[in-house]
């Protein structure tokens, strides 16, 4: 069986940075640092991380007084990383880059004067913290379907911004829609979706249909891993979302083979290379 591992498989460099930046600061620290949330939508890792102390709260308060504090790579709601800071926690952001970038666009739009519409998934963590910068005032839409249930006035003006991991081509069916459903409408659009993210899917697209199964490697919990899956399914009926080799087990390859091998932004390496392994020794 020959195993074909899609070119942008694993971390990306927002997630490397993330986990790179809480070691430092574990080390400086001397102490136990907490995160609030799971620094990265892999448990793999948050177990790797626990196993450093670096621990994972909920709730700021059950985090140790005036410890450090981690905001996770998907940011989060300004009022509570501000009510950390005043309960007197050293707050550190490893808030990714491109998630602060969608946060400026929204910013803009919001003094511009726009009402927000965020394409993504509304209980997710990047989502609320997007929403955060227009005070919960955004529409949240993640499909078509849902355009009917938004509240636009027939001469707006509205700001479209998207969740970084949000499928390319749903966002933008989803733009079109609104324009052709709302034509009066004063549209402006910051395309925010990462570019790790755009590789990570048009590659899956292109390989989902040069091989006879897919192997999409995560966590469940992960969006972007998610996605990845989602489009893989769509072109490849025989595709199977595994967070470890042992999963692999359940899987039956008889007749298959090729098999392409994808992995998400917040999948480490190691559990890739595992798979990997596991298969060619099949």
């Amino acid at each position: 069986m020959q195993v074909i591992v899609a070119e942008h498989a694993g971390f990306c460099w927002g997630v490397k940075r993330a986990i790179e930046r809480a070691i430092n600061i574990r080390e400086e620290a001397q102490d136990t640092v907490y995160v609030l949330g799971h620094l990265v939508h892999n448990e793999n890792v948050v177990q790797k991380l626990d196993a450093m102390d670096i621990k994972v709260v909920v709730n700021f308060t059950d985090a140790k007084k005036g410890s450090v504090l981690l905001i996770t790579a998907h940011g989060l709601d300004y009022k509570i990383i501000q009510q950390a800071k005043d309960a007197g926690f050293r707050v550190v952001d490893t808030t990714c880059p491109i998630v602060q970038k969608v946060h400026r666009f929204t910013h803009r739009f919001v003094d511009e004067g726009r009402q927000i519409i965020i394409i993504g998934h509304q209980d997710h963590i990047e989502v609320k913290g997007i929403n955060s910068v227009t005070d919960g005032r955004a529409e949240i839409i993640n499909n078509i379907q849902e355009i009917k249930d938004l509240h636009l006035t027939a001469q707006g003006r509205v700001g479209i911004v998207a969740q970084t991991t949000f499928n390319v081509m749903e966002m933008q069916a989803i733009v079109e829609a609104l324009k052709q459903q709302f034509p009066n409408t004063d549209f402006q659009m910051k395309d925010s979706i990462c570019y790790d993210v755009k590789d990570k899917q048009s590659e899956i697209r292109i390989l989902s249909e040069r091989v006879d199964a897919v192997v999409v490697v995560g966590s469940l919990t992960s969006s972007n891993t998610t996605r990845l899956y989602e489009i893989a399914r769509e072109v490849c009926p025989n595709t199977y979302f595994v967070s470890t080799a042992k999963e692999l087990n359940d899987i039956d390859f008889t007749g298959i083979k090729t098999v392409g091998v994808a992995a998400g932004a917040s999948t480490p390496d190691w559990i890739i290379e595992e798979v990997i392994e596991k298969m060619e020794n099949r």
